[in-house]
């Protein structure tokens, strides 16, 4: 997790940082409970998948994630996925990038990992057809929450095993759960606190 003992080399800082000079959106890619998940999938990635080497993040964003895993693990190759075109102007510049809704991408050749961190975010048809789309006998990292709160998260799981359930998290390496600050509770003046799930697993053949 983000700590004080967390580090980033300085050109890895740096050019973040020009990043969010060229597009002030940028930032919301740093929030602390973004970069928490980021740091958490990372080490998890190292730990439970040394092997893996080429990957595809969906929902890419503006490449932090890529950035991350890339610095950390500097033998993987990166494809970025995006349906936005704008944060995809700055990915380009390290990673091969495609812009195509995540459940309409084909796959050219084989990955050893696919990744999702927008599971909240689609609706179970789009979601069920990404999971489809995943070739035979290739592992998945997935994150979602429990924040029904946010508009956008029109998928959100009251709990980890409601999460596995609806994502289809068979012959599952490892599955847990974190808990995140969210925004702050002005009503009763209180931060308001939530669970990001992530769970590791394995599309075969079957």
């Amino acid at each position: 997790m983000l700590n004080k003992e967390t580090t980033f080399k300085k050109e890895t800082v740096l050019d973040w940082m020009e990043g969010v000079r060229t597009d002030q959106d940028m930032i919301n890619a740093f929030w602390p409970s973004q970069l928490n998940s980021k740091i958490w999938l990372t080490q998890w990635v190292k730990s439970y998948l040394p092997g893996a080497r080429k990957v595809i993040i969906f929902g890419c964003w503006y490449g932090v994630l890529a950035d991350i895993l890339k610095e950390k693990l500097p033998e993987l190759e990166i494809i970025c996925v995006d349906k936005d075109p704008v944060p995809l102007q700055w990915t380009k510049r390290k990673y091969e990038s495609h812009v195509v809704k995540m459940e309409d991408y084909t796959y050219y050749y084989p990955v050893s990992l696919v990744i999702n961190t927008s599971t909240e975010h689609m609706t179970q048809e789009a979601y069920d057809k990404w999971y489809e789309n995943i070739p035979s006998n290739t592992y998945f990292v997935i994150q979602g929450n429990n924040d029904f709160a946010e508009k956008d998260h029109i998928r959100s799981c009251e709990s980890l095993d409601k999460f596995n359930e609806i994502n289809h998290v068979k012959n599952c390496l490892h599955t847990d759960e974190i808990s995140y600050e969210g925004p702050w509770n002005k009503i009763d003046n209180e931060p308001t606190y939530y669970k990001r799930f992530m769970s590791i697993g394995f599309k075969d053949g079957r």
